[in-house]
C-alpha cells in the first residue's frame, strides 16, 4: 500500500492489511467473520460518508471554476473590445497628427513665400528710394523738372 493511500485513510490502510493477513492465514471461525464484516460495513459506511462530503465539495469548486472562467471570458471580451477601440483611437489620432503636420507643411510654404515677396518688395523699395535720394540729393535739377512735368507745371 502506497504511503498517500496511509496518508489519507489510515484506519482503512490498517484494517485492510489485517484482514489480508488473516484471509491468508484462514481458518476463521463464523463470529470472527461477523465481527470483520461488520467492522468492514462500518469502515464503508466512514469512507462512503468522506466520499459524498469530498465529492460535494469537488462539485461545488469545479461549479467556482466554471463561474471563474465564464467572468475571465467576460472580462477578456470586454478587455479585447477596449483594446480594439484603444487601437482605433490611436489611429484617429494619428490621422489627425498626419493632417496637422501637412497643414503646418503648406503654413510653412506660405510663409516662406511671403517672406520671398517681402524681400522682392523690400529690394524694389530700397531701388526706388535710392532713386529718389540720388535725384534729391545729387541731381536736383533733373528732380525739379521731373516734378513740373508731372504737375503740368512746364
Amino acid at each position: 500500500m502506497s504511503t498517500r493511500e496511509q496518508q489519507y485513510f489510515p484506519e482503512e490502510a490498517a484494517f485492510l492489511t489485517e484482514a489480508r493477513a488473516r484471509a491468508e492465514q484462514g481458518g476463521l471461525v463464523v463470529e470472527e467473520w461477523r465481527t470483520a464484516y461488520a467492522k468492514l460495513v462500518d469502515n464503508y459506511e466512514e469512507l462512503l460518508k468522506v466520499v459524498q462530503v469530498l465529492t460535494h465539495q469537488a462539485t461545488q469548486l469545479e461549479s467556482k471554476l466554471e463561474k471563474a472562467r465564464a467572468q475571465l471570458e467576460l472580462q477578456k471580451k470586454a478587455l479585447s473590445s477596449e483594446v480594439e477601440g484603444l487601437e482605433k483611437q490611436i489611429q484617429v489620432q494619428q490621422k489627425e497628427v498626419h493632417k496637422k503636420a501637412q497643414e503646418r507643411d503648406v503654413l510653412y510654404d506660405r510663409m516662406g513665400r511671403t517672406r520671398m515677396m517681402l524681400i522682392v518688395l523690400f529690394a524694389v523699395l530700397l531701388v526706388i528710394v535710392s532713386f529718389m535720394m540720388y535725384y534729391l540729393f545729387v541731381d536736383t535739377d533733373q528732380m525739379i523738372s521731373f516734378v513740373k512735368k508731372v504737375r503740368g507745371l512746364e
